[in-house]
């Protein structure tokens, strides 16, 4: 679960905490705004709620008046960023906030992995080269090599030199 912390964009003068992608609207606590959260700007993430709890209290104190003086919320924003992503990259002109214009990404399984490394290079290459390649994408070597040896057995890969690995 992904938790972000959001403003409300009527009265500007509340944040809150919500599920990230987890409904199309919430209701701002303080105005009882209805606020689409899909095109609302997300201030912070984490998959850790009380570190999302922590950032709300500083930018609620920072929309009060009674927070650090002299840091905008944008540079409040910008602060956490390294750490964890503000989504969107085109601002909404009725609202002023960033959209979330993110695509769910599916993990690809090892194999498939591997399987596109081989597509990518003309359904063949060098055992090692492959190798080197599953490494650099996150592949252990001992993982790398029983994907090897089940796309062998399952008929998607054959082998027709010693170290030449090619798709069926």
């Amino acid at each position: 679960m992904t938790y972000g912390v959001i403003i409300c964009t009527k009265c500007r003068e509340h944040a809150q905490i919500i599920e990230v992608n987890n409904s199309k609207t919430t209701r701002c606590q303080r105005c009882s705004a209805t606020l689409n959260t899909r095109k609302l700007r997300i201030f912070f993430s984490s998959d850790d709620l009380k570190e999302a709890i922590s950032i709300r209290t500083q930018i609620q104190a920072q929309l009060s008046g009674t927070g650090s003086k002299g840091k905008s919320l944008d540079a409040l924003a910008e602060e956490y960023s390294y750490k964890h992503q503000t989504f969107g990259n085109e601002i909404d002109e009725k609202t002023a906030c960033l959209i979330d214009n993110r695509k769910p990404q599916k993990k690809k399984k090892a194999d498939e992995l591997i399987i596109g490394i081989l597509v990518e290079n003309n359904n063949q290459m060098k055992r090692n080269d492959l190798k080197e390649k599953a490494l650099k994408m996150d592949i252990g070597e001992e993982q790398f090599d029983d994907i090897i040896k089940k796309l062998l057995m399952a008929g998607e890969l054959y082998s027709p030199s010693k170290d030449i690995v090619r798709i069926v």
